[in-house]
């Protein structure tokens, strides 16, 4: 039986940390590492992370079994129309993108062979203090004890789904099944919302006439407060646009706060304003702990069985493909 090859398109922070945990599990299979960036490829780091690296998109999707999509938002569509008519029959294609209805929308589309799973890893609670987003900060353990979203549409063979689940499992995550639209309604709020807050904060401050005097001494506070504007902010106006109905109740709520906010501090309710902040400094260091516990009663899976991988691993997907060979 032939060895299972993974294709991880996008090797930046994601895609490269997904890298670094499989080959740590010395589990037996060929990793390939593509990215629309060809100098990305040339990184000591990037190419330290897989076994082979691959300029070209359909190369690099053609002979894999699993073929996980790393990459902003906005290259999606194009890049399942290009490798959609060169997949495997039993290939599995794992979209981490920020959205889940177009993926589902697009994979019927353009998909000709394969199974598509739309998903999403969750950064670790332990990584939070590194501001770094580019692939310089990938790590291997970036998603372990966290969740792994898995998002199918209703038509998905359990089989690849199953497969899903395990991939995450092999990262360190525990599985969470969420509907593929919830989810993209509710992570506005947590995703895109954050990177329009900097937007508004950076250009008000920016505005100002005393801005560059203000650039000499801007602190960690506003470096980490402006940090989702420097991650692909072409991602960015995408999400915002994708839903607007939702994009604009996630701002209503941000702007009616922001004016609460704002009319504490226009009359100088200390009390309030001292209270407001200390019950928000709790609400905060709560949900940390909860991220860092991960602990949502949630059934846990087993883990998967080294020996066995391929057979665990890529179940009958992989049976489909063994019966060939």
């Amino acid at each position: 039986m032939q060895t299972s090859t993974i294709t991880i398109v996008g090797m930046e922070r994601t895609g490269l940390s997904i890298a670094m945990a499989l080959r740590e599990g010395s589990l037996p299979f060929t990793l390939i590492g593509h990215d629309s960036e060809p100098s990305r490829l040339k990184e000591q780091h990037v190419i330290a992370a897989v076994h082979r690296t691959e300029t070209d998109l359909v190369r690099a999707c053609e002979a894999a079994d699993i073929v996980v999509l790393a990459m902003p938002v906005v290259e999606l569509e194009p890049t399942l129309k290009m490798i959609g008519e060169h997949l495997q029959e039993h290939t599995l294609v794992i979209d981490l993108t920020a959205l889940k209805e177009p993926g589902v929308r697009w994979a019927k589309q353009f998909l000709r062979r394969g199974h598509y799973v739309g998903a999403r890893p969750i950064f670790a609670a332990s990584t939070f203090g590194q501001m770094q987003e580019s692939s310089l900060a990938a790590r291997a353990d970036l998603f372990r004890n966290s969740v792994f979203c898995v998002m199918p549409a209703a038509d998905v063979e359990p089989d690849a789904v199953e497969t899903t689940v395990r991939f995450g499992q092999l990262l360190g995550a525990v599985p969470y099944f969420v509907d593929p639209l919830e989810y993209d309604q509710m992570s506005l709020g947590v995703e895109t919302l954050p990177g329009a807050s900097a937007a508004a904060m950076l250009r008000s401050i920016s505005r100002t006439a005393g801005w560059r005097d203000i650039l000499r001494y801007a602190d960690l506070p506003f470096a980490v407060a402006t940090l989702p504007i420097d991650f692909h902010p072409e991602d960015l106006a995408y999400l915002l646009l994708h839903d607007r109905d939702a994009s604009g109740r996630w701002l209503q709520g941000l702007i009616d706060e922001l004016g609460a906010l704002q009319r504490l501090v226009r009359d100088g309710e200390a009390e309030i304003l001292n209270a407001y902040l200390q019950e928000l400094d709790a609400t905060r260091d709560k949900w940390l702990q909860e991220r860092s516990a991960n602990d949502w009663n949630e059934t846990k899976t087993e883990a998967v069985e080294l020996p066995t991988f391929r057979e665990q691993f890529l179940g009958s997907l992989a049976s489909r493909r063994g019966d060939r060979d």
